[in-house]
């Protein structure tokens, strides 16, 4: 008979109890081994998703420039992987990863890389965790898979001085080789335009286009001729006998016995009278701005959206009062600005622009470097006309390889370049606002949608009192898309180094979220 039996449960219990904690701690040391051992293994994880994570942006990225240059998709996807192979191999920690799948999205010119790595444990791996992985994948696109950029450049006669103009075109062919680099394949997605402005703008080629023809009968009355002429934006008008380009006058006789008498504003009879062209100084195809509805936008030209003509102006009023000066000078004193008879302002602009998009680095170069200066700054006829460069509404006047892209194209980009030396001080006697009044119209709307423009200005050696907006802004800061497309330059130099760092900023390759 076991004279013990209650002590000896007792101490069984005590030594289950002691199994069952040592069982337990056991159980809470693995864990935390566990724990810390997948924390570890977590930290190193992550530092490794971040190395393979750069190092596909950056093969995406060297991706993108070799299609840029040509390269098939065979050609870029065999670069994507050869240029990750070293960087994931640097990685170390026995990482593997797949091949790169390289995927091309046609609409959009992009490119998309992605890739999926193991990475084994170090710790984790004694509860059996052997290994971990995770996907990594970037997207890159070249914004200038399609882009379409009008330089602006101020020719009035401020620009020939301190070799403005020569420092100016050493500036603008080096814009040109960035965005039109020799190795980079032509195929008419990067291409610039080219627009000069002084008191007006040459219509060149497009004269035609944009203006309005009117052809007056032979036996018209004065009336009709006229209100042809001055009537909505001075149409170019042509002789229905002789077909030629013609400069309406009015040819006054004064009806009074003592000519003193005649006012100038009555005491005549009224012929009307042609002055033809090719007997004046006035540059054929000069135009300055458009009035009305339209003046603030990139309409087509047409009915009440025509470009202003640029005919020559002349003064009526004769101190004599026997004649009007203007038909006076035409008749009998040769008809010459010199005399004040006849004012060529805005009939008389620089020979160059525009130059339509183009592809042509050559072309572009050989009319820059054609280049004079001379006249006023109507800066707002070249805002207009950087706008017309790029306008979709504009495709049929500008030749078919010229036709700029659809607002709403896809991966398109549109930028004006505006440079100017000074104020916009010139405009139109028809115009019922000044110049920079009109440009600040124009930056607004081809800054909003549906057209939304890059406006990149550059100041060259602006003198310090121009004129500015109510809280203190130039034109250039104004029209600028934000303060840093606004650019000046005070010497060759920076102007050259401004132009290089606008056009890579246009070209430059970026990441995709």
């Amino acid at each position: 008979m076991d004279m013990y039996p209650a002590n000896r449960q007792s101490h069984s219990l005590a030594r289950d109890d002691r199994g069952n904690l040592t069982v337990l701690t056991a159980f809470i040391l693995a864990s935390m081994v566990a724990l810390v051992g997948l924390a570890v293994d977590l930290e190193f994880i992550f530092r490794q998703q971040a190395r393979v994570q750069y190092a596909m942006d950056s093969a995406v990225l060297a991706g993108a420039l070799s299609r840029q240059a040509g390269a098939t998709d065979e050609e870029v996807t065999a670069d994507i992987r050869e240029y990750m192979s070293p960087l994931i191999a640097s990685a170390g920690g026995g990482m593997t990863c797949t091949p790169v799948t390289v995927v091309f999205t046609d609409d959009s010119e992009d490119i998309l890389g992605k890739m999926n790595c193991t990475q084994p444990t170090f710790i984790s791996n004694i509860m059996g965790n052997d290994d971990m992985s995770f996907n990594v994948a970037s997207t890159s696109t070249f914004s200038v898979g399609k882009i379409d950029v009008s330089f602006v450049f101020d020719v009035s006669g401020s620009m020939n001085s301190n070799n403005r103009l020569t420092l100016l075109k050493e500036a603008a062919v080096i814009a040109f080789d960035e965005l039109l680099p020799d190795d980079q394949v032509r195929d008419g997605t990067v291409r610039l335009g080219i627009v000069t402005y002084n008191n007006a703008v040459n219509a060149g080629a497009y004269f035609d286009e944009v203006t309005r023809a009117v052809t007056i009968p032979a036996d018209t009355s004065n009336s009709n001729g006229l209100s042809n002429y001055n009537s909505y934006n001075s149409a170019r008008m042509y002789d229905d006998a002789t077909g030629k380009r013609f400069m309406y006058y009015e040819n006054g006789t004064c009806t009074e016995s003592d000519p003193d008498e005649c006012d100038q504003h009555g005491d005549y009879d009224w012929d009307v009278a042609r002055w033809f062209w090719e007997d004046s100084s006035a540059t054929d195809t000069c135009v300055y701005e458009r009035t009305g509805t339209y003046a603030d936008s990139d309409a087509a030209p047409g009915s009440f959206a025509w470009i202003g003509a640029g005919n020559p102006r002349w003064n009526f009023y004769d101190s004599d009062r026997d004649k009007y000066r203007g038909e006076n000078e035409i008749e009998n004193g040769g008809a010459n600005g010199s005399t004040g008879a006849l004012d060529f302002y805005y009939a008389t602009c620089r020979a160059t622009g525009p130059v339509p998009l183009t592809e042509d680095k050559a072309a572009l170069t050989a009319h820059v470097n054609s280049m004079t200066a001379n006249g006023g700054t109507a800066g707002h006829l070249g805002v207009a006309w950087g706008w017309y460069l790029l306008s979709p509404n504009w495709q049929n006047v500008w030749p078919e390889t010229a036709k700029p892209w659809d607002y709403d194209e896809v991966n398109v980009t549109k930028a004006v370049i505006l440079m100017t030396d000074g104020d916009f001080n010139t405009n139109h006697p028809s115009a019922s606002k000044n110049s920079f009044r009109q440009a600040m119209d124009l930056c607004d709307a081809m800054k909003a949608e549906p057209s939304k423009v890059q406006i990149y200005t550059v100041g060259f050696q602006v003198p310090s009192y121009v004129q500015t907006t109510s809280d203190g802004q130039t034109i250039m800061e104004y029209c600028a898309t934000s303060p840093s497309y606004a650019f000046d330059a005070s010497s060759g130099d920076e102007l050259k180094e401004v132009y290089r760092e606008i056009a890579q900023s246009i070209s430059d390759l970026r990441i995709k979220s």
